[in-house]
């Protein structure tokens, strides 16, 4: 299904997903469409009729979905299908832009979906990280056509996919701290054993998971797997009486191959719970920042926490850049605001995550260096946005705490270039911190190179918003170093 041929009528759609033979996933304007072949749509009907699928959808765990006419927009290939529509989630992150912590509990879903599924008589086919996104801090499991109407046999299809994708990149983080970005950016199919056994260091590949993960498969699918195989092949060449019975062998009794596909998921929920992130715990430079933050005195902490409070409009959709642990992100989301809670630094929007995990908050965490956002992925760069596209003009209000100064010294940006950035994402409000030269964590931060920013001030930065903002408040911090100001569009 070409690009161009979803594109007909008005308003145009977008394809997201086509890599299932049973159907695609369209964008078309804010709603999300799914097309379901003919020969697939009683089974669908069939599965949004069960129970306790309804039951997941009223919990979140999968989109509210509901069948529609087709599209006239999308020509008369519409009607070819079935149609239905999922309720859209806002602001979605993916695998690329997770904590460890997210991606465990992506695990934790996409298996209990899996047993839940198997025990009314269904299975799950794909165990992707890309089918689950995260929304308001919980993780959603997305692709409904995963789930097919099999007997059971034994074997779960998936199984190499859920290593590859989950337990793997678990078990590499666990002994190399490479986070899920650092992964899905560049293995969109996870890590093999085989590249995990690359990058384990020795001593870890004897441990229990590794050994079960890395070392006996990559022995298996190597020599060792060829031998078997050659000796499987001379056996059958002087038995084929042995190979004809096989072929006649009775099919699995259902009620033992589903006790054994049971089993087989109960296991790797026992194998994911080793891997579980927060069991051991990775320090940071910014992990304990507001534990440690000499350079505000309290009134400053309390002038700046009843800016920010006073300054975010609630009921609307703010991001935080640079949000650290969240502690600004968690304010907005008191006032009544959706919020994404950005910082590149995993250890410390894990402590958001886990501050946040199984509550209400409408805080949706997301890994992101704003320095370098995240690219458009996918066939062509088009299966899922890059960050700044999917973020333009979507949030009613900026939070830019403490950020300036990193862009100005680690990213070499110029003023001009951060308030560019700014005016790309098109907040409504912006609430944004200027850290002075003089202040002692950009002194810090500059080190040898202070002398660089010695000619800037906050006027430069006043005169650049001024062209697309009005200045509605600016308060000088008692320090004297820090101004917070509130602009809007």
């Amino acid at each position: 299904m070409s690009a161009d041929h979803l594109s007909a009528g008005s308003p145009p759609a977008t394809p997201l997903s086509w890599r299932d033979p049973d159907g695609y996933v369209v964008r078309q304007g804010g709603r999300i469409l799914r097309a379901v072949r003919v020969a697939k749509a009683e089974e669908t009907r069939a599965l949004l009729g069960e129970p306790w699928m309804a039951a997941l959808m009223r919990e979140g765990a999968v989109p509210p979905t509901v069948e529609i006419a087709p599209p006239a927009s999308l020509g008369a290939a519409a009607a070819d299908h079935l149609w239905l529509e999922h309720e859209t989630l806002d602001f979605p992150c993916y695998p690329h832009e997770i904590t460890a912590l997210q991606l465990f509990d992506s695990a934790s879903l996409t298996l209990r979906l899996a047993i839940d599924a198997a025990r009314h008589g269904w299975v799950i086919k794909d165990a992707s990280a890309w089918n689950v996104l995260f929304a308001h801090g919980r993780p959603v499991f997305v692709d409904l056509l995963s789930f097919e109407r099999k007997p059971p046999t034994g074997a779960w299809i998936a199984y190499g996919q859920f290593v590859r994708h989950y337990l793997l990149p678990l078990l590499v983080y666990r002994h190399l701290g490479l986070t899920p970005p650092e992964v899905f950016l560049t293995h969109r199919d996870g890590i093999t054993p085989e590249r995990a056994h690359a990058l384990l260091p020795r001593s870890a590949r004897w441990l229990p998971s590794a050994l079960e993960l890395v070392v006996l498969p990559r022995l298996l699918s190597g020599s060792g797997g060829r031998l078997i195989g050659a000796r499987t092949a001379a056996s059958a060449r002087t038995a084929p009486s042995a190979r004809t019975a096989a072929k006649r062998r009775a099919p699995l009794n259902p009620e033992i191959g589903s006790a054994v596909h049971l089993g087989t998921l109960r296991r790797l929920q026992r194998l994911l719970e080793r891997l579980r992130p927060d069991r051991f715990h990775r320090r940071s430079v910014w992990a304990g920042y507001e534990q440690e933050r000499a350079h505000y005195s309290d009134a400053d902490l309390v002038a700046k926490r009843d800016f920010v409070r006073r300054s975010v409009l609630p009921g609307g959709r703010v991001l935080d850049l640079g949000c650290n642990a969240g502690e600004f992100s968690l304010l907005a989301a008191e006032n009544g605001s959706d919020v994404v809670a950005a910082d590149a630094d995993h250890a410390a929007l894990a402590r958001l995550y886990g501050h946040i995990r199984g509550g209400t908050t409408r805080i949706t965490p997301i890994m992101l260096d704003i320095g370098r956002p995240t690219p458009a992925v996918g066939w062509e760069n088009r299966e899922i946005s890059s960050f700044l596209a999917r973020a333009a003009g979507r949030f009613d209000g900026l939070l830019m705490l403490g950020l300036i100064h990193h862009l100005l010294v680690s990213e070499r940006a110029s003023l001009p270039m951060i308030v560019d950035l700014v005016e790309r994402l098109a907040p409504k409000r912006l609430v944004i911190e200027w850290v002075d030269p003089k202040d002692p964590k950009f002194r810090q931060l500059a080190g040898l190179n202070e002398g660089l920013y010695g000619d800037l001030d906050a006027a430069q930065l006043e005169r650049l918003l001024q062209s697309q903002f009005r200045l509605v408040e600016k308060l000088p911090l008692p320090c004297e170093t820090r101004i917070l100001y509130l602009w809007e569009r």
